[in-house]
Formats: C-alpha cells, structure tokens, sequence
C-alpha cells in the first residue's frame, strides 16, 4: 500500500484518538508539495451495501456536512469497486493538482478491530475482498472495521455497525479539524498578504 515508516495507528478504545488522528494527517498534508496552492479532495471509498464497507461513506457524508473540501463517495453517492476507475479519472480532469486523502475499510486480525491506520502514499481500495482496483491517495487513512477471513464480502456485510459509526466518527471530525485549520491558515495569510500589499497569488483550494 505504500505506508510509510511513521504510518500512525490508533484504536478505539485509546485516549483523544481525535486530537491525536488530527495531528498526523495535519503533518502528513503539509509535506504535500504546494499544500497552500493545491486542492484537497476526499476520496472516500466503499458502499453501505455491506455494514463493514460503509465507513467511507459515512466519513463522506460527515465531510460534506462540514463543508470543509470537495468530497467524492457518501452515502447519497458512494465511490465503490464499480465506479472507482471513473471517478479517479473524473477527479483527475476536474482536480489534476490536487491532494486526495482516501478513506476505505479494510479486514485485519482480530485484535486489530478498532484500529484506524494512517500514513503517506495510496491505498489499493477491496484489496481485502479480492478485487484489484488502482492505487488512489497521497495519504491514506483506513480503519479495521472486522477480522478478515476467507469469506470477504460476507466479512464486511457481517460487521457490527458499531463499530463502523465509532470509526467513521473519529475519522470524520479529525478530517474535519483539520481541514478547517487549514482553510483558517489560508484565510489568515490571504488577509495578510492584502493588508501587506504583497498582493501574492490567493489559495488555489476549490
């Protein structure tokens, strides 16, 4: 998948798993090259069609309530195996610059369950259930929604939706704080560059 040595990962039942979540993906972002300048995309992957496979959309949903970036898959309009390819390409002809934090489910071991993992670089989405699917993503969160085995789809459709709200929430409000501290950083410099008369170039964010 690309992870990369610092690869953070936390569980449910730790403390301030939010704050601590946020912090991350906040450096993680800020490594992007021309993070003040490029848009950031949520590409939130999965389908609640299987009670395990709607974490990414419920992040979706949550994203877009909070209105903090443009966000691909929700529960109204799910990003999944069928339609992955096409929004990728559809993202890349309306973005072609910009940052894409994916968001997916995926099976672990047992004592992995409650584990939300993040890291730099791309996820290969239903790699779990054997689908091959591109790599998507200059970061990537995913969270272990149940323990896999041989049965794949029937895994994820046999998940305790507890457990995907849980996870979906923590990720959806470190998502969220994020994004809106940096939107505020944007706002601040363009503020300063004005009253400075600098009159720099504004952020580029959609």
């Amino acid at each position: 998948m690309g992870k990369a040595d610092d690869k953070l990962i936390v569980n449910l039942r730790e403390g301030e798993i939010v704050a601590r979540l946020a912090g991350h993906c906040w450096r993680l972002l800020n490594r992007q090259e021309g993070i003040a300048i490029r848009p950031i995309i949520a590409l939130c992957i999965g389908s609640d069609r299987y009670t395990g496979d709607a974490l990414g959309p419920l992040v979706g949903s949550h994203l877009e309530e909070y209105g903090a970036c443009t966000v691909y898959g929700s529960l109204d309009h799910p990003v999944h195996a069928g339609n992955l390819v096409e929004t990728v390409g559809m993202i890349t002809a309306r973005h072609p610059h910009a940052i894409i934090v994916a968001v997916d489910a995926c099976l672990g071991r047992a004592g992995e369950i409650g584990n939300i993992e993040a890291w730099e670089g791309g996820i290969e989405a239903g790699i779990a259930v054997g689908n091959r699917l591109p790599c998507v993503g200059h970061v990537s969160i995913v969270g272990v929604v149940n323990a896999g085995g041989h049965l794949g789809y029937l895994d994820l459709q046999n998940t305790p939706l507890a457990v995907v709200v849980k996870l979906s929430r923590v990720i959806g409000e470190a998502l969220a704080d994020v994004l809106g501290r940096m939107a505020a950083r944007d706002a601040a410099a363009v503020v300063s560059r004005v009253s400075g008369g600098t009159g720099g170039p504004t952020s580029g964010r959609e």
